[in-house]
């Protein structure tokens, strides 16, 4: 089972993480160290069991599992309490608590507590198993023949049925964004009428899988995906996509692992490329070695000021190694290396700019990205930063964008869309999305998403507010979804940066 330890007491965590890893096969996944990170875990980790205090700061432990259940975790729990606590039981039982660990914790109580909820799992899956969760843990864990012939019962597979599968990464930083393509996705298979097909949320970072039985051809369907279904998918921003078929459910695991390897060359083709083994075994690579001969000439520019010799050196380099057919972490530790070396020369011929903070950003969102269209677009906004005379910090000198950003500075503290924005400046939302990621290099939703966040982690730093009250204050009602948001965007939970500043 995998196993979430929730428990404020460092010793006491630590002591069951060690039981647990020592005496039993079981695997702990996570620990917290209050109700609200606890919670956050659970959501993100979606354990099989979580083994919890009560009392715990942020949110106590029966406030944590209720929050859970709302949220569609049906992990299993067991509580941890002392002898004081019982008058807990009555709302426990309200909430299916399976077991109780009585303090002080021993050996033989947790073996014992563990093996009786493993049993009672055991049973429960047996009788409701969703097609979600065995593919789970056919990606996850060892392939089963016991989970593969389940998998195949809920999908209702032959033996020797031909299955297309597409993988799409979403490339928005916010997770919902995939929870909505995956929706989207759904409508659209049913609107061209295909009837055998499945959607997953995949449990690695952005991806949905599309399983189709239907019996089309291969080439029937890459076709509808091109022209019809990859453009309303666009919509919600932008993605990469990958496409293999498969025999046997037993080769899926490795397929998979494979399509997402095959996604990091989306970054050679044009966007919406379905990229596939076909594909990728006729590409003949350059090798590119590193041109010191341009690094050292875009120095000596930026050293003369010269703009339009850093801006010609910079044209070059684009030339030989950006646009060239390397492997895209070559060319993209290539030119994270050259912009870098920019950076460094200019910095002390712009003190008056405040705007490392910005070049982070725009670095990060670089070495992200699997589109090169993107990533060429934030490697001149980056050389636009040395080279332009006016203030280069807001990315853009297009009006219209900057009092779309104007709007967002302004408002980012209550619920605003796309189309308010479009609204303020007078055209359709589709129109705006396609100017904003054009001239910001990020989509409204996810520059929205990286501000309000940015603002966050200023508020968390000053130590004046408790994290619900900061949520609310960047325009985020739901607490739970404000800490997704913010582990997606800063790699940490709110209370974890709080406690690192």
């Amino acid at each position: 089972m995998r196993i979430l330890v929730v428990e404020d007491e460092p010793n006491t965590r630590n002591g069951i993480i060690k039981i647990i890893e020592t005496y039993t096969g079981h695997q702990v996944v996570g620990g917290a160290s209050d109700g609200e990170t606890g919670l956050s875990e659970a959501l993100r980790l979606q354990p099989d069991v979580v083994i919890t205090d009560i009392n715990m700061p942020q949110m106590n432990g029966l406030v944590m599992i209720e929050r859970m259940r709302k949220e569609g975790c049906e992990a299993a729990a067991v509580v941890l309490t002392g002898y004081s606590e019982f008058e807990y039981a009555q709302k426990a039982i309200q909430l299916s608590v399976v077991e109780y660990l009585l303090k002080p914790l021993s050996v033989e109580d947790i073996m014992s507590v563990l093996e009786t909820v493993e049993n009672r799992l055991s049973k429960t899956r047996a009788k409701t198993v969703s097609p979600q969760q065995l593919l789970f843990s056919l990606l996850t864990g060892e392939l089963k023949e016991e989970t593969m012939r389940q998998f195949a019962g809920e999908i209702r597979y032959q033996n020797g049925q031909e299955i297309s599968l597409f993988l799409i990464q979403s490339e928005s930083i916010l997770e919902d964004t995939a929870k909505q393509m995956a929706e989207l996705l759904k409508v659209s298979l049913e609107t061209n009428c295909l009837t055998s097909f499945y959607t997953f949320l995949l449990p690695y970072e952005r991806q949905i899988l599309v399983m189709i039985l239907d019996g089309q051809s291969v080439r029937y369907l890459k076709n509808l995906f091109q022209t019809r279904i990859l453009k309303e998918l666009k919509e919600k921003g932008e993605f990469l996509i990958s496409f293999e078929s498969i025999c046997g459910i037993g080769e899926l695991k490795d397929v998979i692992r494979q399509m997402q390897d095959s996604l990091t060359y989306s970054f050679l083709f044009s966007e919406s490329c379905i990229i596939d083994q076909e594909l990728i075994k006729g590409l003949v690579f350059e090798r590119i070695d590193y041109p010191e001969y341009l690094e050292h000439g875009v120095k000596r520019e930026i050293k003369n000021g010269s703009q339009d010799g850093i801006r010609r050196m910079a044209g070059l380099f684009e030339e030989q190694v950006i646009l060239r057919r390397e492997r895209p972490e070559t060319i993209k530790n290539h030119t994270v290396r050259f912009v870098m070396a920019i950076l460094d020369t200019a910095r002390e011929l712009m003190k008056e700019k405040d705007i490392d903070g910005l070049y982070q950003y725009l670095l990060n969102d670089m070495m992200k990205t699997g589109i090169r269209e993107v990533f060429l677009n934030n490697y001149w906004k980056i050389i636009g930063m040395v080279t332009d005379e006016r203030d280069s910090t807001t990315l853009t000198d297009n009006g219209m964008i900057l009092n779309v950003i104007g709007f967002i500075r302004q408002n980012y503290a209550r619920e605003i869309s796309l189309t308010d924005a479009a609204e303020l400046v007078g055209i359709t939302p589709e129109y705006l999305s396609k100017l904003f990621t054009k001239e910001m290099g990020i989509n409204f939703t996810a520059f929205l998403g990286e501000f309000r966040i940015s603002t966050a982690k200023k508020l968390l730093a000053s130590g004046k507010y408790k994290i619900y009250e900061v949520a609310e204050l960047v325009g985020y009602k739901d607490t739970k979804y404000f800490n997704k948001v913010f582990r997606s965007i800063a790699g940490v939970c709110p209370s974890d940066y709080r406690k690192g500043v």
